[in-house]
């Protein structure tokens, strides 16, 4: 496998399925009052590529007090085994409500993007973690709903959140300056909130391990 290949393999968005634009929302925060702090309530991750070592992307994950309380339940006093992240990615996958933040480290032409969003989609399907239709419904909306960045793709320095409610999916991404909001919109369909968490802690995720690991500190 060549090593771009390698790069872009790596590189696991999930999309969203077409909303409505928002004005005058704050940006989602890793510091918002509504998430939790402190122990089993963050994941971080720094994603590189492993030949040269090339800083490509990192993946914060961000819960509140509910699904920390969850995860401090079974895993306290605890070190990580492979069983016990089975546990906690199930929770994390079953959370209505948390942050997700990607923040870019190199440029990534959009199609590039979308053509990864959709082998993510399938890896969470393959569990069983969304249907049949709903990747499908998310894989054909993608061109259009991230239309705003046709020509522009993803640019170093650029920051993805996903808002996850219990009710819907926010989606916004951020240029390098952490001010221009260059694209934010809103999903309600009852699926779509689902769908980041099933694609980061999928089984064949790039990220799943890294991510659960990071929970204790490791």
């Amino acid at each position: 496998m060549s090593s771009k290949r390698f790069f872009f393999r790596t590189l696991l968005v999930c999309g969203f399925l077409a909303g409505t634009l928002l004005a005058g929302e704050p940006v989602p925060s890793l510091t918002a009052g509504d998430l939790a702090k402190g122990p089993f309530s963050s994941m971080h991750m720094l994603l590189e590529k492993t030949v040269l070592k090339v800083d490509v992307l990192t993946v914060d994950v961000k819960v509140t007090k509910k699904t920390q309380d969850k995860f401090a339940q079974i895993a306290t006093g605890k070190g990580y085994t492979p069983e016990l992240g089975n546990q906690i990615a199930d929770i994390a996958i079953k959370a209505d409500d948390a942050l997700v933040q990607l923040e870019f480290k190199r440029d990534v032409g959009l199609n590039m993007w979308i053509g990864e969003v959709r082998r993510n989609l399938q890896q969470a399907r393959d569990a069983g973690l969304i249907s049949p239709d709903l990747q499908q419904k998310v894989s054909d909306s993608l061109p259009s709903s991230f239309s705003a960045l046709s020509e522009r793709g993803y640019k170093n320095g650029d920051r993805l959140l996903y808002r996850v409610r219990p009710d819907s999916l926010r989606t916004v991404v951020v240029g390098p300056d952490h001010a221009t909001v260059l694209l934010d919109r809103i999903d309600k369909d009852p699926g779509a909130r689902r769908v980041p968490m099933a694609c980061y802690f999928a089984p064949a995720s790039d990220f799943r391990d890294l991510l659960l690991k990071s929970l204790f500190g490791s």
